[in-house]
């Protein structure tokens, strides 16, 4: 006797607990009452024929009579509702012939009912990919229509998985010629290396898409080829399929694939500026993406440098390979990990609608972009940053290793800060978005934690401190350390006032060391007294050398009442000086760089001349510039320098 699978599982579960309720039935299977009630009739209605019942005590069912006849009853194959619909697409899209509603019915098993409902949501989704569906006797699509063959190429590369698409293994999957896929897998290949890196599926995608050529018809205007990669590459795949296959292709087939290819690879790289043309609506879309959801949200999600790399990889393979129909068996998983992000899920849901196309829109879609944007949440203390108070009277170093673990199970942490229990005040948990203690306290809203919390404990702490960060309201701190704030309009000022004063010269210089800084002295400008700023050199050399080993530079510097103007300057010697270098050996001179500060300077002035100070012994790569580069390469490199000192204080 056959069962079908929802029987068969509903026996077994006679089988182990003996009674089931209604409820019971429901949550096994998975279906509602109704379904329970048509499930149990069947089942019941099998049963009989070999003399085995089902009776009702109570509120419970049971199983009476010959039960041990339940050993010769077999079950049938039933699809889930996701691998009907895919496998009812399949059917249509290869189908030479129109489709019944009964031939549907007897394959999967299944009512009329649930067949009407199955193509109703077929035909809405092909709808989503300009494809009709034709309705007379049975059920079609057009043969000649222009995305077919693309819908097609899809839908094989969702239901085949990657480990047994290159085993050859395509299930129920196999368009045409299995042969002409083999082929077209070892052809594409042997002739990949001439494209740039591509994902596994997004490889097999062009597979399929090439072993499809002749599946209903390309459109009369393809989009003009750009790029000349996607075009040889295309030229040598189809010359050695038409040998391989003894078939002749059209060069409108030739130029279908390599749009295509253009389209979804070539113009989508990360790097655009070093390809012949790019998508620029694509990188905009998904800038735009990230722009408007830290604009709603109000979270500035652009500082999270990896987001966008995660967005354009992710969205890129979602349009060449969208999802045709959802399988909801990874819905909980999804859910629950969007935990507390309910309205960034909105956010993100509204702007994919407004800014991608259609064929991209699906639940799933919506979920695991948005957790995307969850996880740079989690992420980086730039984007949506927590503060926490430890209240401990552990060891230094103890805490430090505490507050590593912290930070490193929620990076998202960006200050903790620690202090004695008796230390704590009222203030504080205006100050703090969550405080912490190592030690019991009858303190209200302050998490108790171990001072060495282990794995299971650790894990709690984790989702507690995603809470706080869900919930955090914006603390305006009354007695934290807070960092210096800068007035950056004034160290742009100062920058350009030391970019102006910047000069390179050349001298005549003498073979001595101590004549060569006088005469360098004599050259400058802004100083009222050179003989006094000329010894006051020496001296400060000779205290501290500063010739750079093995670099041929040497650095002067000081500050001085006689100095008029700070700047920085270089001096090329004619012929090579000896000087005392850091190490105190002897180094020959050939360059002579020259800081000079005034008295009373302002702290921006001050902090640039340091940065300078600091590029020149601390970066072997920016030493090497000024040992050889000329006035224009060292202008730009304390431009840099300069730029980046700024924004480090701007972070």
């Amino acid at each position: 006797m056959l069962l079908t699978k929802r029987e068969e599982q509903l026996l077994k579960a006679f089988q182990d607990f003996g009674k089931l309720s209604i409820n019971n039935i429901s949550d096994i299977l998975k279906v509602s009452r109704r379904t329970v009630y048509r499930t149990l009739a069947d089942l019941t209605e099998s049963l009989n024929q070999m003399d085995i019942g089902i009776i009702k005590e109570g509120n419970h069912y049971l199983l009476t009579g010959e039960l041990e006849n339940l050993g010769e009853f077999t079950s049938q194959t039933v699809f889930s509702r996701n691998e009907r619909l895919n496998l009812i697409a399949f059917k249509l899209l290869t189908a030479e012939a129109e489709v019944t509603n009964e031939e549907l019915q007897e394959t999967f098993a299944v009512s009329n009912v649930t067949i009407i409902q199955d193509i109703s949501d077929i035909e809405k989704r092909f709808s989503d990919f300009d494809l009709q569906l034709i309705r007379r006797k049975g059920y079609s699509i057009d043969p000649n229509s222009t995305t077919l063959r693309r819908v097609l190429a899809v839908l094989m590369t969702n239901n085949i998985p990657v480990s047994d698409f290159w085993q050859y293994d395509y299930s129920s999957f196999k368009a045409d010629n299995e042969d002409y896929l083999k082929r077209a897998t070892l052809i594409f290949q042997a002739h990949q290396s001439i494209l740039p890196d591509i994902d596994a599926k997004m490889s097999q995608f062009f597979i399929i898409l090439l072993a499809l050529t002749g599946y209903g018809a390309i459109p009369e205007s393809v989009s003009p080829v750009v790029s000349k990669v996607s075009l040889d590459f295309a030229k040598s795949v189809y010359a050695e399929l038409s040998e391989k296959n003894g078939l002749f292709y059209p060069i409108q087939e030739i130029l279908y694939y390599a749009a295509v290819l253009d389209e979804l690879v070539i113009k989508r790289q990360e790097t655009p500026l070093f390809h012949e043309n790019f998508d620029s609506e694509f990188f905009y879309n998904v800038s735009n993406l990230i722009d408007k959801v830290a604009l709603y949200t109000k979270i500035n999600f652009a500082k999270d440098r990896t987001l966008f790399k995660f967005l354009f990889n992710h969205i890129r393979l979602s349009l060449a390979i969208p999802i045709i129909f959802e399988d909801s068996a990874n819905a909980t998983i999804r859910h629950s990990a969007l935990n507390h992000s309910e309205y960034l899920h909105r956010v993100v849901t509204l702007l994919v609608r407004e800014i991608f196309p259609v064929y991209l829109q699906s639940e799933t879609e919506y979920e695991l972009i948005t957790l995307h944007f969850a996880s740079s949440l989690r992420r980086s203390p730039d984007i949506y940053p927590i503060t926490i108070l430890l209240l401990s009277d552990e060891r230094p170093l103890t805490c430090e290793l505490l507050i590593t673990r912290l930070k490193t199970i929620a990076p998202f942490v960006e200050t903790v800060k620690v202090k004695a229990m008796s230390s704590f005040t009222e203030q504080d948990r205006k100050n703090y978005d969550s405080i912490l203690s190592t030690q019991l306290t009858s303190l209200q809203d302050v998490k108790m934690i171990s001072v060495y919390p282990d794995g299971k404990e650790l894990l709690q702490l984790q989702e507690y401190l995603q809470d706080v960060q869900a919930k955090r309201d914006v603390k305006i701190p009354q007695d934290i350390d807070l960092k210096p704030s800068y007035n950056f309009q004034n160290y742009l000022t100062a920058s350009q006032a030391l970019l102006s004063e910047f000069s390179f010269k050349q001298i005549d210089n003498l073979p001595q060391f101590s004549e060569t800084v006088r005469m360098i002295v004599k050259e400058l400008v802004h100083v009222t007294d050179k003989d006094y700023l000329a010894k006051k050199l020496l001296k400060h050399f000779e205290i501290s050398p500063l010739a750079i080993p093995e670099t041929h530079l040497a650095l002067l510097h000081t500050y001085s009442s006689k100095i008029e103007r700070s700047c920085f300057l270089v001096f090329e010697l004619k012929q090579p000086v000896k000087a005392l270098s850091m190490n105190h050996q002897e180094e020959e001179i050939s360059r002579i760089l020259v800081m000079l500060t005034r008295l009373h300077e302002s702290a921006e002035v001050r902090d640039l001349m340091t940065a300078i100070s600091q590029s020149i012994i601390e970066n072997h790569l920016y030493t090497e510039i000024y040992k050889t580069g000329n006035k224009d390469i060292i202008y730009q490199l304390l431009n840099q320098i300069f730029t980046e000192k700024i924004k480090k204080l701007e972070n």
